[in-house]
């Protein structure tokens, strides 16, 4: 069975909204890329959430769709690093931008996978983890070890 995409909202530049529009599967093809160079960044605790709002720009906010696997590995990166998935998207936009990242194409593949121990009142405890390979040719699949959460 088909996954549906989950439908949700990212603000971005005005100067970007159309990119993001009009380019979004080949940008979002980027993110595992992305995501990798992002987790080199130190977890963020005890700080606010960072937004990617400026004063001198102006912004819009776009519908958009996301894989449910997309969307969860955005957030869990988004989480850990306290800020928001429109700040990641705008990232991701920037770095589909640049002419020598696109022409360097790498292939990864992701494998975003959580558990929930405890949900209650009580208490919570959920486990999340993010797994990248390197994907040789693109049409293979992935080596079975990496779909295996350890």
């Amino acid at each position: 069975m088909k996954e549906r995409p989950l439908v949700t909202s990212v603000s971005l530049p005005e100067a970007e909204a159309g990119l993001w529009r009009n380019h979004r599967k080949e940008i979002m093809s980027f993110s595992e890329r992305y995501l990798k160079v992002q987790m080199r960044h130190k977890i963020r605790r005890a700080v606010t959430r960072t937004y990617n709002r400026r004063q001198d720009t102006k912004f819009c906010i776009v519908t958009t769709r996301f894989a449910p696997t997309e969307y969860d590995s955005l957030h869990f990166v988004a989480a850990g690093l306290r800020v928001s998935v429109s700040l990641l998207i705008y990232g991701l936009i920037k770095l589909w931008k640049k002419p020598s990242r696109r022409a360097a194409r790498r292939f990864f593949s992701i494998n975003y996978w959580m558990e929930s121990a405890e949900w209650s009142p009580e208490a919570g405890f959920i486990e999340e983890s993010i797994t990248f390979w390197r994907v040789e040719n693109p049409g293979d699949p992935p080596p079975i070890e990496a779909l295996i959460p350890t």
